[in-house]
């Protein structure tokens, strides 16, 4: 789950850094949107990889559903393959 958020992080920053360059070139109500345009793209990006997010969820409800049927298997509630001599 870190590993995503810091993706996404480096994602955003880069996205921001380069918008800002370019605002720098430009002014004006282009620069206006621009702007809102990257705002826009980094509450998106903190949305889907910040705590609480969908990927949060489902890493959880998949890990959880992992967790218990291994659970199951060893415990010997699962059919196996049984190997015979």
């Amino acid at each position: 789950m870190l590993k995503g958020y810091v993706t996404g992080r480096i994602i955003a920053e880069s996205i921001c850094n380069k918008c800002k360059k370019y605002l720098r070139t430009n002014d004006g109500v282009t620069a206006v949107e621009y702007a809102i345009v990257v705002a826009g793209v980094a509450a998106i990006v903190i949305a889907i990889f910040g705590t609480g997010g969908p990927v949060e969820d489902v890493l959880k409800t998949t890990f959880t559903n992992l967790k218990t049927k291994v659970t199951t298997l060893i415990a010997g509630g699962g059919s196996g393959g049984g190997g015979g001599s």
